[in-house]
């Protein structure tokens, strides 16, 4: 029976494995067994059984059905017993084909350590006709069989994370265990539920399971089978075989418990495993085990085309300005014989040829930068069969030696006071070396010496050009000179009457500039430019644009490269043969930003009208184009805003009444608001302004006074209608000149009653037929009184003889002669003039006169009937 090896360990990584061997005939009736090996490895049983012959001890009987009928398969019965109270843990029936000679192989895992107590295993033969009899039991003794002291198993051995192990106590005789052992399986032996372990650990688990003096607990190893990747075996001195693999997960199992290699049955050590090369020999079989498991791995190849070159070693080299050869040697004697090809690594870059040859030690860098420091690595790889690049040298550094400078780049300066001609300094790519110093040589045009400077330093890049009396243009040629020798000439042509009229434009907010292509052009353009306001010289930058044949060529934007908030002038030249002409030229700010302060502000006070007034922000401090300026009005004391003006001009007027004031003044950009200038003013009350004021005001007054009297007087008689009417005078008819007019006041109506009786007169002057003739009342009449009853309650008239008082209206001159009586009161009228009407207020109170019409000047008046 082939056995199953990743069950195995499986098994073995979580229970326990009994192993049953097994060596017998069957005979047709009665079969029986000629040998039976049992044997126990740690917790595990192992049995084998042969036919004939055996090895150990053996019982020879000899099977004939096997002999009679080798097609068909035989059946065995087997049983495990845990010995001391003879209960069966386990039952299997297994059948294997008949061979006259041969092992079968049995195997079966205990939930528990053997060691807990005996156990033992009996088999017997079967099949349809007949069941054989029982062998003897074959027995493995447990510890609790002589064991003197108290023991917990397992203890000290590894086990597979995610195991589930049941730990067993030996107790002594008529001792209990602790609570964690639940269940006997014999007189000294308890067992615990299952413990899972479940995370792996790089000591040793300890595991508490009771106390001191009883079974205390154990320690056990939890970790995982080996698990190396990726075998790979490669020849590095031509000569033997290096494999190399990668571990892969931790085992966590470390001392006699840790993984051991075996390369093709020999031993080695993790990704250390070296042999010596044969031709036959093409392929490897690496074995890693440990208690947990066993892992196999196969790499196939030919050495031959495994080739992973060591480092070359001793590497020198010979510098030039723009070459160098690199040297160095090989350690192993069969690499001079060997198809090889190298690259190098240059300044951290791969070079970009490679060099190949037998047994190459050398190669030769060109197109290197003068007067520059590298550091060059060589790594080599087998040319033939190509497998991977070697180990790379160690690091050489060298510097090339120097040469030449490139041409320097020169312009000029136009100033009011004198030309310039600049060039700016060479890099180190471009210098090829250190720069000790400039040659200038200056001539006119028709190629007559003028001047030769050679003593320039190496930090003068400006140079002025001084025309004199003489006339007519100036080429100017400039060298940069290094220990190597002097740059090719830089020249040009300066003219004596420089073209510079030309329209300056405005720019807001970055610089792009475009202009239309120059037919005499012979060199491309250049474009300049500098800061506005700033007069030093040399502060000029440009930047050469080649001729080409695209619009591209004639538009120019580089607004990063310029400061924000500084003004700056850039022009366009057309580069030709004659010197640079002109093309364009703008002023403005890449980048506006706020404003500096406005400065010298001052105050003029007249009247209540303030102005003022202030310089403009200083030109370097503008930092943008000034939009205007914001004025802003402070109450002093409360510190609260009263007004706020922008204007664009360099003053401002405000009307302002006397108090104290703070001015505040900024200019502002598109970037912002500047920081503002301040001013304090105490606006004071002037005395000849209080006199004129009042003066002012007392006049107007009288004016008015005036104009209101004239007014009144031309209608004076307007106003006395509406003011003072006239009052009309009563007619009088019948008897008034016998009758008398007595009034009571009616105390519930709040009113006068009158009535008219008999008056007892003296006199009785005649009166006039005419009633509108003089007045019948005599001014010698006597007086009516007005009675106030004295009781508000009383509703009756008061009586006659309480009046004591006669009415008497003097302009009228009538006298009533005798009180008229309440009788003939009906034949009594009063008239009134037609054109009278009493004033609406007057209407609203009540005067009652019986059965006549009642007239009472200047009273209130009501009239019953």
């Amino acid at each position: 029976m082939k056995e199953d090896r990743g069950w195995f360990f499986l098994r073995l990584r979580t229970l326990y494995t009994a192993d049953l061997i097994a060596n017998g005939e069957t005979c047709p009736e009665a079969p029986e067994l000629y040998h039976v090996n049992l044997a126990f490895v740690c917790f595990a049983f192992f049995s084998d059984w042969r036919n004939e012959t055996g090895w150990g001890r053996s019982v020879y009987k000899r099977d004939e059905f096997a002999e009679n009928d080798e097609s068909k398969k035989i059946g065995y019965d087997i049983e495990v017993l845990r010995t001391e109270q003879m209960t069966r843990v386990h039952f299997e029936t297994i059948h294997v084909m008949p061979y006259k000679t041969a092992y079968y192989h049995w195997k079966w895992t205990s939930p528990i350590a053997l060691e807990c107590t005996s156990h033992s295993v009996r088999l017997r033969h079967h099949n349809e006709h007949h069941i054989g009899e029982w062998t003897p039991l074959y027995t493995y003794n447990g510890q609790d069989v002589n064991a003197a002291t108290t023991a917990v198993y397992p203890r000290d051995k590894p086990f597979m994370v995610g195991s589930n192990i049941t730990f067993c106590c030996i107790a002594k005789r008529d001792k209990v265990p602790s609570s964690k052992f639940v269940t006997q399986i014999s007189n000294r032996t308890y067992i615990t539920n299952p413990v899972p372990f479940d995370k792996p650990s790089d000591y040793p688990s300890s595991i508490n399971l009771g106390d001191p003096v009883d079974c205390l607990g154990s320690a056990l190893f939890i970790g995982y089978p080996p698990d190396d990747q990726n075998l790979t075996c490669v020849t590095r001195d031509l000569s033997s075989v290096e494999c190399h693999w990668e571990q892969g997960r931790n085992t966590y199992l470390i001392l006699d418990r840790k993984t051991v290699y075996t390369l093709n049955g020999r031993g080695c050590t993790f990704n250390n495993c070296v042999h010596a090369v044969t031709k036959q020999e093409t392929k490897w079989t690496l074995i890693a085990k440990n208690p947990l498991g066993v892992k196999t791995l196969i790499d196939t190849a030919d050495p031959t085309h495994r080739v992973w070159l060591k480092a070359p070693s001793k590497i020198s080299h010979v510098a030039f300005a723009r070459k160098v050869t690199l040297s160095w040697s090989w350690n192993e004697e069969k690499y001079t014989s060997f198809q090889m090809k190298c690259q190098v690594n240059l300044n951290g870059s791969i070079y970009n040829e490679t060099f190949s040859g037998v047994g190459l030690s050398s190669a030769v860098l060109v197109n290197l930068q003068p007067f520059a420091k590298y550091t060059a690595q060589v790594a080599c790889g087998s040319l033939e069969h190509f497998y991977k690049w070697g180990d790379w040298s160690e690091i050489m550094e060298f510097s090339t030696k120097e040469d030449i400078p490139e041409a320097v780049d020169v312009w000029i300066q136009y100033s009011e006071t004198n030309t310039s001609v600049l060039w700016k300094p060479l890099t180190q790519e471009h210098s090829h070396g250190i720069i000790a110093g400039y040659e200038i040589t200056i001539e006119n045009t028709k190629g007559l010496s003028r001047k030769k400077n050679t003593g320039l330093n190496n930090t003068q890049l400006c140079y002025n050009i001084t025309f004199g009396n003489e006339k007519g243009d100036r080429i100017v040629t400039v060298s940069a000179k290094n220990s190597a020798g002097l740059s090719p000439p830089s020249t040009i042509v300066i003219p004596s009457y420089p073209d510079n009229e030309v329209s300056i434009s405005q720019i807001y907010n970055g610089f792009e500039m475009t202009w239309e292509e120059y037919p005499n052009s012979t060199c491309g353009y250049v474009v300049e430019w500098f800061p506005t306001y700033n007069n030093t010289q040399c502060t000029v930058e440009w930047e050469k644009i080649p001729e080409c044949d695209n619009d591209a060529c004639y538009t120019w934007n580089q607004s990063g490269i310029f400061e924000a908030g500084v003004s700056y002038t850039v022009s366009v030249y057309a580069c030709t043969d004659d010197g640079p002409k002109l093309l364009n030229r703008s002023e403005g700010y890449a980048i506006e930003q706020k404003p500096g302060r406005v400065e010298d502000l001052t105050s003029t006070y007249t009247g209540r009208n303030l102005e003022l007034s202030w310089k403009e922000v200083p030109l370097n401090q503008q930092k943008g184009i000034i939009l205007g300026y914001k004025v802003i009005t402070l109450d002093t004391d409360s510190k609260m805003i009263i007004n706020t003006t922008t204007t664009k001009e360099h003053k401002v007027n405000l009307k302002l009444d006397p108090g104290s004031y703070t001015f505040r003044v900024s200019a502002f950009t598109s970037g912002g608001e500047g920081e503002y200038a301040t001013l304090g003013r105490n606006i004071a009350v002037r005395s000849d302004q209080v006199i004129a004021a009042t003066l002012v005001g007392c006049c107007s007054a009288a004016i008015v006074f005036i104009i209101i009297t004239v007014l009144c007087y031309r209608k004076r008689k307007w106003v006395k209608k509406l003011l003072y009417p006239d009052i009309p005078k009563p007619k009088l008819a019948g008897k008034w000149i016998t009758k008398g007019i007595y009034c009571t006041q009616i105390l519930t109506d709040g009113y006068i009653k009158c009535e008219i009786q008999e008056a007892h007169s003296v006199e009785h002057p005649a009166m006039s037929e005419n009633l509108h003739g003089p007045d019948p009342i005599s001014s010698n009449s006597k007086h009516f009184n007005q009675n106030i009853c004295e009781s508000p309650v009383d509703a009756s008239y008061c009586s006659v003889e309480k009046l004591i008082t006669i009415i008497e209206n003097p302009s009228y001159n009538m006298t009533m002669p005798e009180l008229v009586g309440a009788a003939q009161m009906s034949d009594l009228t009063l008239e009134m003039q037609d054109d009278y009407l009493p004033a609406p207020n007057f209407v609203q109170n009540n005067c009652v006169v019986k059965n006549a019409v009642g007239y009472k000047p200047q009273s209130a008046c009501h009239t019953n009937v």
